[in-house]
Formats: structure tokens, C-alpha cells, sequence
């Protein structure tokens, strides 16, 4: 009964009732984990060393129940503890945001249940607090920075952006230490799906609308650069000189074993995590003084980004679940916003229906379906390219050129091609030379890089280099 390793005994058997309950919902493994997380916390007094983490194992527990029986005591006692968890955490502590996380959940259960105005204060209280106790590169913290979004946005509370601003930070810095993890497909594919593009809707619907092409590009840029496999933000430090060579070395060993740490089970990490990320943050600090890296790790400025609009506007056309939106970038000029009439499932099956129509071609009774594409590109312009090109007109003369920077679903529609096709109207190929881009900053790259553009005249092209939009960094330029 009295052995010294009796309350870690316990503990673990808990966490594997609880485990086995999550996997098979038998009702008597929670109830035994309960019990044997209680009797753990009695084994160790005030001040113990694993308070703060058995108090938090009890209270999750605790949620568990109340979700299974709806039990409102078991909520109100894991909301004690969780606090309790905190009270008992230090301000740096690495698990702190799982914490803080944990409380903000319960409270918003609360609120459901009871709709008092100070839980729904508490848990985005606790939210506010997670860019000043998390370095936000573990998963625990993007996990409770993507909550809060979530969160904020069904409630339309005021912290969204601020919360999207975080959610993408965390998310840079975690694929920093994840480097070639075989976690990486799933977050960087989760990132380009959602987060990026809800973070545009957000800042659109809030009029932060440099913040809206900021926020993208992030998202965008980590979409292309690491399903790509380009040229990361670390090799461009390795190509500096000796001193980027020697400091992209530091970062990518300090990352490393950060992520060992933070990947271990071990409840007497946090010494070791703490250690790894102020050496971490310090040689970011460092990578940051050399030339033309001080946005290390950071978002792109607008100032920088506005340069690809030098030659012509750039369209961002963005499908969120909760708006579908342009904005034109111009050289010199704020961005323009058009709101779209249409919804991303609808910008899904638009794309949807063109692949269908556009693999039959060729087919014997290929032309029983020209007629419906011309259908699909009707569409295209009524509801998405018409009403930019409207505000086109403003600003650039017929025959210029504009480049397109489609997201999500709008990448698989050829936006170039999209017109009335009817008599005495123009389609917009007759309107401007349309290009397209990935990112922002690929085609100010591909500027840079490239000494000259081939150009075809006299009928219908479609030069890329070095490939396609959808399919790799690139640029291409399109015109029928």
C-alpha cells in the first residue's frame, strides 16, 4: 500500500480504463478510471510535483462522463480541477495550453447547458492567454489555437482574427520543428484546406482586408512549399553564406530534438522542453539579424507582397465554408473586396461537373458536351468572374494582363476561359491576357528568375513555367 511508485501505478491503470473506454464505450471502464484517479490524488499532498497533472487527468475523465450521461455535478467538478490544473502550472510550462484548453472546453459545455455570461467570458479569457504561456510548437498548442477559431467564429466574438493570427503562427512554427515528420502531409494538407482560407474569410468580414493577403499567402506558401517539396524557408538560410549555413544546422538539430522531447511520454519532460525552446527561440532571434531573413517564421508583410501587382492586377479568389471572396491586388492602390454569390460546395461541384465534362472529350459523342461546358463557363462568369471584371475596368485597359490566385475549389475551374458566349458579348479572354499563380510571392520569385517570357501569337496557348497552376509552384499565363 505505502510503496513509492503506488500513485504512478495508479495513474497509468487509470489512463488505460480511460483509453479502453474511448475505444469501446463500456461505461464501468470510466467509472473505474475515475476512482483510480481520485485515489491518486489522495496518495499525493499540496505541492506534489504531478498535481497539476493528476488533477488534470481527473477532471478529463470527469468531461468524459458528463459528455457519455450528461451528468452537469461531474462538469462543474472537472471545471474546479482543471483551474485547480493551473493554479498548480507554471506560466512556461508546456502543457499549460492543453490546460487552458481543457478549461475553455468545459466552460463552453457549461454555457450550453447554463448560459451564464461569465463562462463564456472565462473560457475565451483562458483562449486569450495562450500566446503568452505557449510557444506554440506542439500539437497540443495548435490543437487549442484551432479551437478558439472555431470557437470564436460560431459565436462571432470579437477575438476571430486574433485567433486565426495565432492559429497560423503556431502552425509555421510547428512545421518548423516537424520538419520531415511523418506528420507533416496531414497538417500541412489541413492548413491549406481550412485554416488559411477561414482566416481570409475572417479578415475580409472584419475589413482587415491587408490581413486577409497576409494570412492567406502563409497558408498558401506552406501549402506549395512543403507538398511541392521546395525550396523551404531554412534553405534559403543555408544559401545565405557560412553564417546562414551554420545557423540553419543549429535550427534543424534544436528542432529536432524538440520535437523528440515533446513527442515523449515522460510526465518530467518539461525541464527538457523548456531548455530546447529558449534555445530555439534564441537562434530564430539570430536567423532574423541576417540579411533578407527578418521575417523568418513570420507572416509576409503587404507592403512585400503588393510588388506582384507591379505588372497587373492579381485576383485572390478564395471559397471558405463560411464566404466565398475576391480581392484585387493593385500596384499602389488598397486591396479591392468583391463578395461572391456562391458557396464553397457549390464552387465544389462546379469544379466537379467540369472534370466530368472535360474527361469525356475526345469520347465519339464528345460533342453532346461542349454544349455543357459552355454551361460551366456561364456559370463561372455570372457568378465569379463577371462581377471582377467589372471592377477591372476601373483601373487597367483592355489587353493587359492579370493574373489569377485561385484557393481550395476555385483552382479546378478555369476562371481564363469563363464568358457569356453569346453574340455582341465579350468572354474574357476578349477582355484581358489572364495568368495564373499559386502564391503571391512565386510569381514576385518567378520575376526575379526568369530573364525572358515566350510568347505565341496568333492562336490559343497556355505557357507555364514550370508547371500548373494546382500542380506545383509555378506561374502560367493562359489566353484563347
Amino acid at each position: 500500500m505505502g510503496h513509492s511508485d503506488r500513485s504512478s501505478s495508479l495513474n497509468n491503470l487509470a489512463n488505460g480504463l480511460r483509453d479502453r473506454f474511448q475505444q469501446q464505450g463500456v461505461q464501468a471502464d470510466l467509472d473505474k478510471a475515475i476512482e483510480l484517479h481520485q485515489a491518486t490524488l489522495a496518495l499525493c499532498p499540496p505541492g506534489h510535483s504531478d498535481q497539476s497533472m493528476l488533477l488534470s487527468n481527473l477532471a478529463l475523465s470527469l468531461h468524459d462522463r458528463y459528455k457519455q450521461l450528461g451528468i452537469l455535478s461531474d462538469l462543474e467538478e472537472s471545471i474546479e480541477l482543471f483551474r485547480g490544473a493551473l493554479m498548480h502550472c507554471s506560466t512556461g510550462h508546456s502543457d499549460r495550453s492543453v490546460y487552458l484548453h481543457s478549461l475553455a472546453v468545459s466552460l463552453r459545455d457549461r454555457f450550453d447547458q447554463k448560459s451564464p455570461s461569465s463562462d463564456l467570458d472565462d473560457a475565451f479569457s483562458c483562449y486569450l492567454q495562450l500566446p503568452q504561456v505557449s510557444h506554440g510548437v506542439s500539437r497540443s498548442d495548435l490543437r487549442a489555437a484551432k479551437s478558439w477559431a472555431v470557437f470564436a467564429e460560431e459565436l462571432q466574438h470579437g477575438s476571430a482574427l486574433v485567433a486565426y493570427r495565432i492559429t497560423m503562427e503556431f502552425l509555421d512554427r510547428h512545421l518548423a520543428v516537424l520538419s520531415s515528420s511523418p506528420h507533416l502531409f496531414d497538417m500541412v494538407r489541413e492548413a491549406a484546406s481550412s485554416v488559411a482560407l477561414d482566416a481570409f474569410s475572417c479578415s475580409v468580414r472584419h475589413g482587415a482586408l491587408l490581413t486577409a493577403v497576409e494570412l492567406v499567402e502563409q497558408g498558401r506558401a506552406v501549402f506549395w512549399t512543403h507538398l511541392a517539396r521546395l525550396r523551404t524557408p531554412v534553405d534559403e538560410i543555408s544559401a545565405s553564406g557560412t553564417a546562414g549555413e551554420a545557423l540553419a544546422e543549429e535550427f534543424r538539430q534544436i528542432s529536432f530534438r524538440l520535437r523528440r522531447a515533446l513527442d515523449t511520454s515522460l510526465e518530467d519532460r518539461f525541464p527538457q522542453v523548456q531548455k530546447l525552446t529558449m534555445q530555439w527561440d534564441d537562434v530564430i532571434l539570430r536567423i532574423r539579424m541576417l540579411p533578407g531573413c527578418s521575417r523568418f517564421l513570420l507572416p509576409p508583410l503587404f507592403s512585400d507582397l503588393q510588388k506582384a501587382a507591379e505588372h497587373g492586377p492579381v485576383i485572390i479568389v478564395n471559397a471558405s465554408k463560411y464566404t466565398c471572396d475576391a480581392l484585387i491586388i493593385l500596384d499602389g492602390h488598397d486591396p479591392i473586396h468583391i463578395p461572391l454569390d456562391i458557396t464553397r460546395p457549390e464552387v465544389s461541384e462546379l469544379a466537379s461537373e467540369f472534370r466530368s465534362l472535360t474527361d469525356r472529350v475526345g469520347s465519339s459523342d464528345d460533342h453532346l458536351e461542349l454544349p455543357k461546358i459552355v454551361g460551366v463557363l456561364r456559370q463561372l462568369w455570372k457568378r465569379i468572374v463577371g462581377p471582377i471584371v467589372q471592377i477591372l475596368k476601373r483601373f487597367i485597359q483592355p489587353d493587359s494582363r492579370i493574373w489569377w490566385c485561385p484557393t481550395a475549389e476555385f483552382t479546378l475551374l478555369p476562371l481564363h476561359a469563363a464568358g457569356p458566349y453569346e453574340k455582341k458579348s465579350k468572354n474574357l479572354s476578349q477582355f484581358y491576357i489572364s495568368s495564373y499563380t499559386p502564391t503571391l510571392a512565386a510569381l514576385i520569385h518567378a520575376r526575379q528568375h526568369v530573364s525572358q517570357v515566350v510568347s505565341i501569337q496568333g492562336f490559343g496557348f497556355c505557357c507555364h513555367w514550370p508547371s500548373k497552376p494546382g500542380h506545383g509552384e509555378g506561374t502560367s499565363v493562359c489566353r484563347s
